[in-house]
């Protein structure tokens, strides 16, 4: 009897930590006005594979996001500043950051690409493809 008991006990704390997860990510979603604050006129870290903040600069490419909506996207590894390695445009559609460049990302699926932001840890951000194309990318805003 014992053991009924606790086992039906368990159902719905597992429900109830499942639908707080749930909720917390939810709540982590940011807003277009918070999109915009973070993004417009700002350069950001982006690292596809792994966490910008880790000093590697071969994990890490600097994006500028233009508040006039241009996009100036470098490689993985070149330095904040440096040329340009490709240029696009940039939006909020809604509470998603979208971006379109000339041909940069092509062969990886984020040349034309709308990502939800949620706030990581510390000052990162984890850039989710709206479409669920692509697995979450941390970023962060350099200035």
């Amino acid at each position: 009897m014992v053991t009924r008991i606790l086992a039906s006990s368990i159902v719905p704390v597992a429900f109830a930590v499942s639908f707080v997860a749930t909720a917390q990510t939810l709540v982590s979603d940011l807003t277009a006005e918070q999109l915009k604050t973070l993004v417009s006129g700002k350069t950001w870290a982006v690292a596809r594979w792994g966490d910008p903040t880790v000093t590697d600069p071969g994990r890490t490419a600097y994006w500028d996001f233009k508040a006039d909506g241009s996009v100036c996207g470098r490689f993985h590894g070149s330095k904040a500043g440096t040329k340009c390695a490709d240029t696009g445009k940039w939006k909020l559609q809604g509470d998603t950051l979208c971006w379109d460049f000339t041909w940069m990302g092509e062969s990886h699926d984020y040349k034309s690409l709308c990502v939800r932001a949620h706030k990581a840890e510390g000052k990162n951000y984890r850039l989710i493809d709206a479409g669920g194309k692509l697995p979450p990318v941390l970023s962060y805003p350099v200035n």
